[in-house]
């Protein structure tokens, strides 16, 4: 397991390790560079003041050339008597007609040396490299000294730094540890840095989320440990009576009576089962699909059943606006959503009457509209129709309750808005669902 803590470490004591090495060198080459230069100045200043000196003092006088270990060389020329004087004769080096500076080898030595002229006078004072080398050399160690006693006070620097810089990670573990299972809240977000505030303002997200979802679970337990109660105590009461059946016929009323039990528990349990697939955390698969094409499957699948009970089943389709038709969208839920909404409308609508099915766009919006000409649902029922398990005032039949909830969830996982309205006629119920712009753009 890699260690921030360490990769941190290790990257910020290498780069500054290399920042001061190459700090330490240049250091040590502007030192060097610098004494080289003040011993060039010597070297000149110890020429210009030979520039008028008697010959004869300068020859008696032991000061010239006497310096440590005899590391400066004075040489007098006169361009008409040769060499006049030499402070260390056995060191003479030969005769520079140019001004300035020069390197010179003599007696396997490298020396630094420095030529004034004045008229016939020629002055040339010299020093060997290696002293010039050794004093250069001693006084920019010592100026880089400095570097090598930071280097671990700065890794110091950087360790407690980095422990401190991370203390909040480590707080917030522990915060996270000492947590139960159910314990859902938001982490605290005060005096947390600023570059740890994203990572933990998505796990506030995803603990809401979690505790969203628990919480959906929770209640679907509950719902479908209190609705299958009854359906499952009346398939024990039924089987009870088949067994108690005195004769045929009333073995054939109890049978019949137990199938009618067994269907209705199985359809809410395929209800529950449907609604618990369709869970907003869980995984979605878009595909294009053709709201038209959907709704004509749709209505051939309710054809028989409109056909038994004389009710007039239908489909508008706007040529207009058949190209913007198709979302983005999860297929067998939005076949489950129209399936609902139909078989609603062909439940509540008596005998003879319409349902009409349309598919239209406006504003912008792909829109998805069920009519249908029975009692409608009261104005302040239409918030809770919505609800599972709840059935309106007008309910009929034996339904579970789930129908338009498991409408709702669809719609949400698909971004859309569900409006319930009166129908044309001012009778009736219309469920108008709109599929935002975004669905049928990705569909493209």
């Amino acid at each position: 397991m890699r260690s921030i803590r360490a990769r941190l470490l290790g990257w910020l004591l290498v780069g500054l390790a290399l920042a001061l090495a190459a700090a330490g060198a240049l250091s040590y080459r502007q030192a060097r560079q610098e004494v080289n230069d003040l011993l060039d100045y010597q070297l000149e200043q110890a020429a210009l003041s030979l520039r008028n000196q008697n010959l004869l003092a300068v020859a008696i006088s032991s000061e010239v050339g006497q310096g440590e270990d005899g590391d400066l060389l004075v040489q007098l020329w006169d361009r008409a008597n040769g060499l006049v004087y030499v402070s260390q004769p056995d060191r003479e080096l030969p005769f520079l007609s140019s001004a300035g500076f020069a390197r010179v080898e003599a007696d396997g030595r490298g020396w630094r040396v420095y030529t004034a002229q004045w008229g016939p006078r020629v002055v040339q004072v010299a020093q060997p490299e290696v002293t010039r080398l050794r004093l250069s050399a001693d006084i920019a160690l010592r100026n880089i000294a400095l570097f090598l006693l930071l280097v671990p006070l700065v890794a110091l620097a950087v360790w407690l730094g980095v422990g401190r810089g991370l203390a909040p990670l480590g707080t917030l573990a522990a915060d996270i540890r000492r947590r139960g299972a159910e314990s859902l809240e938001p982490l605290p977000l005060d005096g947390l840095p600023r570059e740890i505030e994203p990572p933990v303002h998505a796990m506030n997200d995803l603990l809401a989320r979690l505790g969203r979802a628990l919480g959906a679970q929770r209640r679907f337990v509950a719902d479908v440990a209190h609705e299958l109660r009854t359906p499952l105590t009346a398939l024990r009461l039924q089987a009870q009576l088949v067994e108690r059946a005195a004769n045929d016929a009333e073995r054939g009323e109890a049978l019949r009576a137990l199938r009618e039990g067994l269907l209705r528990a199985s359809h809410l349990a395929e209800q529950l089962l449907t609604l618990a697939r369709l869970d907003p955390e869980a995984p979605r698969e878009h595909e294009a699909v053709d709201l038209a094409a959907l709704a004509r499957a749709v209505i051939v699948e309710r054809e028989p059943v409109a056909h038994a009970r004389r009710i007039d089943l239908g489909l508008e389709v706007d040529p207009r606006h058949a190209a913007q038709a198709t979302l983005a969208a999860e297929p067998e839920p939005l076949r489950t959503l129209l399936g609902n909404l139909v078989d609603n409308a062909l439940r509540y609508t008596p005998e003879g009457g319409t349902v009409q099915v349309r598919v239209d766009a406006r504003d912008g919006e792909s829109v998805l509209e069920v009519e249908d000409s029975g009692p409608g649902i009261p104005a302040h029922e239409r918030e809770r129709v919505f609800d599972r398990f709840y059935r309106g005032s007008a309910a009929q039949g034996t339904g579970t309750g789930l129908g338009l909830a498991i409408v709702k969830r669809v719609a949400e996982r698909h971004g859309a808005k569900i409006e319930l309205a009166d129908g044309a006629r001012g009778g009736g119920l219309r469920v108008v669902v709109r599929f935002p712009a975004e669905q049928r753009d990705i569909a493209r």
